[in-house]
């Protein structure tokens, strides 16, 4: 069977989950949140004190986002933070949400978490970690990336339907760069 997945990635606090659930209702199709199938299949290697989360165990995660792919007749929509771990072959498009550093900044704080824990993923963010490594997985043409910083999640979900139906061009890797964005303010020494 031939997969046709959608990777839904970026870093946390970018809107993963709510457009991964939206998008799958609109689109009557099934979607998996890596970092759940992770905690309730037990699909880890061991817990990473330092950051709070899980080590996954991408060896025994592949197949089972293989065998839910399966389960949904070919059509998935992977979402996670790691979501590159996804084979290639498998892929249809990746997406990266990204959000400017000082609206993820605040979204993280609500959320509760620790100083270091939201500096760590705003730099991240900075440095297009996500984008970098959905690059490097699957290669420029599959890969694109929308700006959720002061969009609705509807307004979010009607530019990621417009990259799955081809028409994203408009949404290719390379338009975002929070780097030179925040070096141009001098606003990037705050974060770094």
């Amino acid at each position: 069977m031939k997969f046709q997945l959608v990777v839904l990635s970026g870093t946390p606090g970018t809107g993963k989950t709510t457009v991964a659930r939206t998008l799958s209702g609109i689109m009557d199709v099934k979607w998996v949140s890596l970092g759940d199938l992770v905690r309730d299949k037990e699909l880890f290697l061991g817990v990473d004190t330092e950051r709070g989360s899980l080590i996954a165990d991408v060896d025994r995660l592949i197949p089972e986002i293989g065998r839910l792919a399966e389960e949904a007749e070919g059509r998935l929509i992977v979402e996670g933070h790691y979501a590159e771990v996804t084979p290639k072959d498998w892929v249809e498009k990746a997406i990266i949400l990204r959000t400017h550093p000082k609206e993820l900044w605040r979204r993280l704080a609500e959320r509760g978490w620790s100083e270091g824990k939201i500096r760590e993923n705003v730099q991240a963010e900075i440095l297009g970690v996500c984008t970098y490594n959905a690059v490097e997985a699957y290669g420029w043409e599959l890969v694109y990336e929308v700006d959720t910083t002061s969009k609705t999640p509807e307004e979010t979900i009607k530019e990621v339907l417009e990259i799955i139906s081809g028409g994203g061009d408009k949404y290719r890797v390379g338009r975002i760069s929070w780097l030179r964005q925040l070096e141009k303010e001098g606003e990037l020494e705050k974060y770094f």
